[in-house]
């Protein structure tokens, strides 16, 4: 539908423009009349017609003015007709470089104006074929950009690296926005869901399902808990990979806990169980396939272990609901005997006997060896973190003799146990407690609400690893990290509602939400209502 918009402070004329003229003719179903320059820019802006006809001269603001006024409207660029009299050519000559189509004189011929009118419908016609064609263009490369990084990221994961493809390669990556994968060092992960083949034999549309369930799991998880660049993609198997960006040790560090969350998330939403291989050796993009067939080599051992796990070289972990502690990890280990209980102790040594079984070892001495290097490294960050009785760092050959008098499994696990727990006990002679690492974590996400937070980044402020952070969360305040933040952030934003003089797109980026939306979505989430019908309720009608 076309709309026009006639504009004289003559009733008769323009009347009669609107009542004698076949507007329908040239597709014009609307016609819209204004007496005035100011009245006529009111309904331009709101109704946005395709078409103005506009005397030159007018009372109060002229339809030069009138015009001149449009120009800095965003996207609204009708077809313009001045209409004048003899002696009003200079105007109508500074109307024309505004961008009018064409001009006519009073009184005016109606076949001269047919002529005009035949034209500016052609105009617009073509106009909006144009942008039709732009967007379909835009939604093209739109949905051709995704495509062409996943075929690059399949090739270099899938081949091996050629020196001749590299310079190509890197220009490929660097149109595609992935410039980053050239410079940072990575780790890979594969993920795959656990018995696809039998989920395959039930219904070939459900494993479909799941696998695009998994692939949006894995993607919004990495994108609000992984502060770094990723990159993901399927492989020709119909496995998820990804890159996770490594430019620090630190943050190799976190690929450990990405990927229990993503098998927790996936557990959580998808409602299958699922396992990861994982590289946490860091290399760079000449090393991708390397990295991607370690991933895939390790991810066998599910068949051995069970699955819903993550694997690396170093060994294949549960994922549990009981925060998915790493016990190969001393980081984690130290905040377990710094924060836990005995029976959180006892709980996670429940993983103790497939960590050791993960590395493959046959001989006792070597298993015996490799219980007492763990135990030490962590003796050793229990003393840096200030443990008061230092004898296990002062006198390792008797942890080491100890180890020796035992020769099954079961008995070295009953010995690191203890070993742990008395560890704790030291440290609970210590003046930091669980609640006040939780009330040192609440000040950072009172005072920090606004800027983007996460659980590693507080963890790391507090101190603590984000597991830890995460389990002393639950027990302290009976709720996630993510929705005690999102507590804090909506109640603020109810406060900011109350004052008409924020508009909500300010609110929601004042309180930590860069997406008004996505804000706008929670909130409605939170409270059973708009910010708009939250405002409305108590009376404050926006202007």
């Amino acid at each position: 539908m076309l709309r026009a918009l006639i504009v004289d402070d003559e009733f008769e004329i323009r009347e009669g423009l609107r009542n004698r003229f076949p507007w329908a003719s040239f597709g014009f179903e609307e016609v819209l009349v204004a007496d005035d320059g100011d009245t006529a820019l009111m309904l331009a802006q709101d109704l946005r017609p395709e078409l103005v006809v506009t005397d030159i001269k007018m009372n109060r603001m002229s339809g030069l003015e009138f015009l001149n006024a449009l120009q800095p409207i965003k996207e609204y660029h009708p077809e313009a007709v001045v209409v004048s009299g003899y002696d009003d050519f200079d105007l109508v000559k500074q109307a024309m470089k505004t961008g009018a189509l064409d001009y006519i004189l009073k009184p005016i011929n109606i076949s001269e104006l047919e002529q005009i009118v035949r034209k500016a419908a052609e105009n617009i016609q073509r106009k909006r074929l144009e942008q039709h064609n732009e967007q379909q263009l835009i939604n093209q490369v739109k949905f051709a950009i995704p495509k062409m990084r996943e075929e690059l990221l399949r090739e270099m994961l899938e081949q091996e690296h050629d020196p001749y493809k590299e310079t190509r390669r890197r220009h490929r990556l660097s149109t595609l926005n992935m410039e980053w994968i050239t410079s940072d060092h990575m780790t890979v992960m594969v993920i795959e869901a656990d018995d696809l083949k039998a989920i395959e034999n039930r219904r070939a549309q459900e494993k479909d399902l799941i696998l695009f369930g998994m692939g949006n799991v894995v993607n919004q998880t990495l994108e609000e808990d992984y502060p770094y660049p990723f990159a993901i993609c399927t492989d020709s198997a119909g496995r998820w990979v990804v890159l996770l960006s490594c430019r620090r040790l630190e943050q190799a560090e976190l690929t450990s806990g990405a990927a229990h969350l993503c098998i927790k998330r996936i557990n959580d939403f998808v409602k299958v169980k699922a396992s990861i291989g994982l590289r946490t050796n860091p290399c760079t993009f000449e090393h991708l396939h390397e990295m991607y067939n370690e991933a895939l080599s390790v991810l066998e051992q599910k068949a051995v272990y069970g699955g819903n796990r993550v694997f690396t070289l170093q060994g294949s972990f549960e994922e549990g609901e009981s925060g998915d502690l790493t016990l190969a990890e001393p980081e984690e280990v130290l905040d377990l005997v710094k924060y836990g209980s005995d029976e959180d102790i006892a709980a996670a040594m429940d993983r103790f006997e497939l960590m050791v079984q993960a590395w493959q070892l046959t001989q006792l001495r070597d298993i015996q060896q490799h219980i007492f290097e763990w135990l030490f490294e962590v003796f050793k960050k229990a003393a840096t973190a200030g443990i008061p009785n230092k004898k296990w760092g002062s006198n390792p050959i008797a942890l080491w003799e100890q180890l020796e008098l035992y020769d099954t499994l079961q008995s070295l696990r009953e010995q690191a146990e203890r070993c742990l727990k008395e560890i704790a006990a030291d440290f609970r002679s210590l003046s930091s407690t669980p609640s006040q690492i939780v009330s040192e974590a609440e000040k950072i996400l009172q005072r920090d609400y606004a800027d983007s937070l996460t659980l590693h980044s507080v963890a790391s402020a507090v101190h603590v690893t984000p597991v830890w952070l995460s389990k002393l969360f639950k027990k302290e305040k009976r709720q996630t990290f993510l929705e005690y933040l999102t507590d804090i952030r909506i109640e603020k934003a109810k406060e900011m509602l109350g004052d008409i003089q924020y508009k909500v797109y300010q609110i929601s980026y004042q309180v930590g939400y860069k997406d008004p939306v996505h804000f706008s979505k929670l909130f409605k989430k939170q409270v059973g209502c708009t910010p708009k019908e939250y405002r409305r309720q108590r009376g404050i009608i926006e202007e």
